[in-house]
């Protein structure tokens, strides 16, 4: 089938609850499936997003990857927003998202990705964006799928999945060492000797115990290290997350359809540090927490119109949030130990309960209007209201139109209002909800073997909330500035298939802001990817990939990591050795080249870098039952 033909086939669900054409969905949307995960040579989410223009990926100093969409950027993910099977996943106190090898690829169907304002259908946090996995469907038969992994670092992961028509269940393993350099600094600037050695671990199990009714419950446990502390302490985060939901869907657009989502979700994490002379506990701390909720969506079709009202319930709750210290690198060994709480409210809770309506009127075949708005009550924040409005015009098979006007916002997260400054009598003062406008612009033509897709747009962002030091420099505390922080933005990508055998998928970007005063460090200008894959056999493919990031500013004060212009370079294959057995094979970061995010700790601290070249296969086995 020629490109053109996949695009028509191809739809989006979640930029308007509905399933559309890819090419007539509002706004910027991306999607990738199974497919698209083996033909780009990716393992990871985050490698996966790395190739979507708009996006760019640091880490901060508990390797943990950062993803900044169209200039949002802050030290953690809470910027946008993560769905698992309709399920929000995000840590509690930090606000946080996890990219890595925390979520197996192999458990995942889709992936959807919306650039820039979402909150007018999800909410708090969808300020730039959302990203929507949908893991494996039921098969029609009964089947078994599994899969070794081994690289370089130690790397060891297997997967197993047992998939039928009513019965899902996958597990995965992986044991590895963090892949970085030993020559690695901590973050305050010494060598550091901690060991790396790191473990994930994922249990899901689903169920269609009923006509319409979908039962899930997810499991994951994580134990990995700091990689960038003092270098008098090893340090660790240990963490558990356990997901379980409900979906029921029942009927058609024509006679009304329902939908309806539950879920509860249990996270924890230990973040503790072991001093390393006498190998003795010297720091502790908990984050434990709970969500729960519930959203109810009708849907109906009047004539061109199809709406969709809406409501939902979030809950949130602190557990568990102590600390003690009985170590500290600038003092030595306490005595007594100091404890306290990481909240300045223990314990807290906050209810959020939403309405929403949207209204898809297709004012002609090749016009579409989307219109909708979401009312919020938060406990803590108040009321707000956010809006969005897109039209989508194809005038003809080759070439579609988009306008999309939308607001969002972000609330503080629990570790921004709530945290309890340390050594210093300062007080913080009160944070307001950031809020983001977006007026953007975007064009598609399509080729029967090519398209190219193009966006323009422009953010005001008001409220940005800014981590900065305490007068007298003992803790950092967060606060709203007051400018209006504006950026202009461009992105484009080009597919191409000269061949039936060469793919080639080219993406861009720029953001900058209006005025100098707006200036934001750590930011790239400019971003560019490339993906190259050529299928030289029937059963066998080559493929290539380059991530380029223009240098980036900092403010800290170590030469050694200024983030200067960087290119990744992967290199893979993929195919069929005999039926039901397949493989993959990598080499990323071909060229070894080391690079230093800037934006590991917010200025004045030690960069983290990239990982090193690592070398990996992956061997697949499916087979029916």
């Amino acid at each position: 089938m020629s490109l053109k033909e996949l695009m028509s086939l191809e739809v989006f669900t979640s930029a308007s609850l509905l399933p559309t054409e890819i090419r007539k969905a509002p706004g910027t949307v991306y999607t990738f499936d199974r497919n698209d995960f083996t033909r780009f040579g990716v393992r990871r989410l985050d490698d996966l997003l790395a190739l979507v223009p708009g996006l760019q990926l640091n880490q901060y100093r508990k390797r943990h990857q950062s993803i900044w969409s169209r200039g949002m950027l802050d030290r953690y993910n809470d910027k946008m927003v993560l769905m698992v099977d309709g399920v929000r996943m995000r840590h509690l106190y930090y606000g946080h998202f996890s990219l890595g090898d925390n979520l197996p690829l192999e458990s995942v169907e889709k992936i959807e990705v919306i650039l820039g304002p979402a909150s007018s259908l999800y909410g708090a946090n969808a300020l730039s964006g959302i990203i929507s996995i949908t893991t494996r469907a039921f098969s029609d038969e009964p089947a078994i799928s599994t899969s070794v992994e081994v690289a370089d670092n130690d790397r060891t992961k297997g997967t197993l999945l047992y998939n039928s028509s009513r019965f899902q269940a996958f597990g995965s393993y992986l044991d590895q060492d963090a892949p970085f350099r030993d020559s690695r600094a901590s973050f305050i600037g010494g060598d550091t000797v901690q060991p790396l050695d790191e473990d994930f671990s994922n249990l899901m199990i689903k169920g269609k115990p009923l006509p319409g009714l979908t039962l899930s419950l997810s499991y994951a446990e994580d134990k990995t290290p700091f990689l960038y502390i003092p270098d008098t302490q090893d340090a660790y985060v240990d963490s558990e997350s356990l997901v379980l939901s409900a979906k029921y869907e029942k009927g058609d657009l024509d006679g009304g359809r329902i939908e309806a989502t539950a879920y509860y979700h249990l996270d924890k994490a230990r973040e503790y540090e072991i001093e390393n002379i006498r190998d003795t506990l010297g720091y502790e701390e908990y984050q434990n927490a709970w969500m729960a909720g519930a959203k109810l969506t009708g849907f109906q079709r009047f004539g061109d119109h199809v709406l969709a009202v809406g409501g939902s319930w979030e809950h949130e709750s602190a557990e568990n949030t102590r600390y003690e210290r009985w170590f500290s690198y600038s003092d030595g060994f306490l005595m007594p130990s100091e404890t306290g709480d990481l909240l300045s409210t223990p314990g807290i809770s906050n209810d959020d309960f939403a309405l929403y309506v949207q209204d898809v009127w297709s004012l002609s075949p090749n016009l579409n209007l989307t219109l909708g708005a979401r009312y919020d009550d938060f406990e803590r924040f108040g009321g707000h209201l956010n809006y969005r409005s897109a039209l989508a015009y194809s005038p003809d098979s080759e070439q579609t139109w988009k306008l999309q006007y939308g607001t969002a916002i972000r609330t503080p997260t629990l570790r921004e209002y709530l945290k309890v400054m340390e050594g210093t009598t300062f007080v913080p003062p009160q944070l307001d909800p950031e809020e983001i406008e977006q007026l953007e612009l975007g064009y598609l033509y399509q080729w029967d073997n090519a398209n190219l897709n193009l966006n323009l747009y422009r953010s005001e962002l008001t409220n940005f909330i800014l981590e900065a030091p305490t007068p007298d420099d003992r803790d950092e505390y967060f606060a709203n500035i007051d400018e209006v922080v504006t950026l202009n933005g461009m992105e484009a990508l080009l597919n191409i298939r000269p061949t039936d055998r060469i793919n080639m998928r080219a993406g861009l970007a720029y953001i900058a802001p209006v005025s100098d005063s707006d200036d934001l460090p750590y930011l790239s200008t400019w971003t560019a990817s490339l993906q190259m894959d050529y299928r030289y056999h029937l059963s066998h493919t080559l493929g290539l990939s380059f991530v380029y990031n223009q240098p980036q500013d900092d403010d800290n004060s170590f030469s050694a990591d200024d983030g200067g212009g960087s290119t990744l370079t992967n290199l893979y294959g993929h195919g069929q050795l005999a039926p039901g057995w397949s493989y993959s094979v990598g080499v990323d970061n071909l060229f070894d080249t080391r690079i230093y995010d800037p934006a590991a700790d917010f200025g004045n601290r030690y960069s983290s870098e990239r990982s090193e070249r690592e070398v990996w296969l992956r061997l697949s086995w499916d087979m029916s039952l």
